[in-house]
C-alpha cells in the first residue's frame, strides 16, 4: 500500500473510532443517575424544597406521576414502583438560550425524574447538563454551564 492511501485509511479510521466513543461515552454519560439515601416520598419533598424561587428558579408546572398514568395503561415496569417527574426552571436563562436556539425548547424546562426500583433503591436521575454545555459551546453553552452549577447545587442539597 502507498504511503498517500495508508495515511488516508489511517485519518479515515482514527475519525470512526472517536466518533464511535464519542457516541458511546455520550450514551453513558448524557443521563446521570444518582441514588437517594431517603424514602421515595422524602426525596420528593427535598426535590421540591431545594429549588429556590428567590434565585430565579422555580417549578413552571406541577410534577408528574409518571407511575400513576403507565399503571393505568398497564404500562409500568415489574421493577419500578414509582417514577414522579419534575421541571424546573429559570426564565432569565431560558430567554438567553431560547433567544440564541429556539430548538433548545424541545428540552426545556429541566427535568428531573425520582424513581423507586421493586428493590426498595430510589434514585434522581438528570440530563448531564455540564456534557451538553461543552457539546454546545457560545452563549448557549455558557449559559448551560450555569445550569449545570445550579443543577447540581440543587441534587446535592436534594440527595443529603
Amino acid at each position: 500500500m502507498n504511503v498517500p492511501v495508508a495515511l488516508n485509511v489511517g485519518v479515515v479510521a482514527g475519525i470512526s473510532i472517536s466518533i464511535i466513543a464519542g457516541v458511546a461515552m455520550m450514551r453513558r454519560h448524557m443521563i446521570v443517575p444518582e441514588r437517594s439515601s431517603k424514602s421515595f416520598e422524602a426525596t420528593c419533598e427535598a426535590v421540591e424544597k431545594v429549588v429556590p424561587t428567590g434565585e430565579g428558579w422555580s417549578f413552571p408546572m406541577e410534577s408528574f406521576d409518571m407511575s400513576a398514568k403507565l399503571a393505568a395503561k398497564g404500562g409500568l415496569p415489574d421493577n419500578v414502583k414509582h417514577i414522579r417527574l419534575f421541571f424546573m426552571c429559570n426564565p432569565a436563562v431560558a430567554k438567553v438560550v431560547l433567544g440564541a436556539e429556539p430548538k433548545l425548547s424541545s428540552i426545556m424546562p429541566c427535568s428531573w425524574a425520582v424513581y423507586e426500583l421493586a428493590d426498595g433503591s430510589v434514585w434522581v436521575s438528570h440530563m448531564n447538563i455540564y456534557l451538553m454545555s461543552k457539546m454546545m459551546g457560545g452563549v448557549v453553552g455558557t449559559s448551560m454551564a450555569g445550569v449545570a452549577e445550579a443543577d447540581r447545587a440543587f441534587l446535592e442539597r436534594a440527595l443529603h
